[in-house]
């Protein structure tokens, strides 16, 4: 079961060396978990495809504007239901710390009909490095206000990364997990475990691609698995 923890920016250096451990315990799972979703799951459950695009244009030494957009399909690829777009700003208070405001739209076809719903949100993210190991982890407030006939709810996201340093000719691993917890469920959502490469095809430009195993809670309070192919465009400037 996934395990919050709130972290104080400031914390002292044996703290944050506990912490960085905790993080690379969870990649160790997560790398274990690819492998064991790979060979059990892989062959169960929808198949889906998301195209992500991540912009992050520094306005000044402390100040970022930021967007992420998506797309996704599902029914193995057939049916496009979903997507979103964002724009925010994020401050650089810390070295190793970026807290964002930011205000997205989704878009949802659960039928015939396409839904909006306004998710406005808060960013806490931790930037690390170990040898070279490029390590994230990031914990996300959402405020989903539904424009349909559904109660608004609060969602609390957490999500760690790791990009090794290893490869060939430029294209280098990357792990990631990330949970969701609902507050009017009050419990797990869904969790993502996600393995695939990078390639940083110039400075201002990364490329990623990816599987990505979902286990997700249905309207019956059953878990379902569900398969999904990711790419990533990231451009920096």
């Amino acid at each position: 079961m996934p395990i919050c923890l709130i972290i104080y920016p400031f914390a002292v250096d044996g703290f944050m060396a506990q912490f960085t451990l905790m993080i690379i315990k969870r990649w160790i799972l997560t790398v274990a978990l690819l492998i064991s979703a790979g060979s059990t799951f892989a062959a169960e459950g929808d198949w889906g495809y998301a195209q992500n695009l991540y912009l992050k244009l520094n306005l000044s030494e402390k100040w970022s504007f930021l967007h992420r957009s998506q797309f996704a399909l599902r029914d193995d690829m057939s049916d496009l239901f979903f997507g979103f777009a964002d724009a925010g700003l994020g401050y650089t208070f810390h070295p190793a710390w970026r807290i964002d405001g930011v205000y997205r739209r989704a878009w949802i076809e659960p039928g015939d009909t396409w839904l909006i719903e306004d998710r406005p949100l808060v960013n806490l993210t931790w930037f690390g490095k170990i040898n070279e190991a490029r390590l994230m982890n990031r914990s996300r407030v959402e405020f989903r206000l539904y424009r349909w006939d559904r109660e608004d709810d609060i969602r609390f996201r957490n999500e760690s990364r790791a990009e090794l340093p290893w490869g060939l000719w430029g294209i280098k691993p990357y792990f990631e997990e990330e949970f969701f917890w609902g507050y009017n469920r009050g419990d797990f959502e869904m969790n993502w475990l996600t393995g695939g490469l990078a390639y940083k095809a110039g400075k201002h430009v990364k490329l990623k691609l990816g599987y990505r195993w979902i286990l997700i809670r249905n309207f019956q309070d059953e878990w379902e698995n569900r398969n999904q192919l990711v790419s990533g465009i990231n451009l920096y400037f």
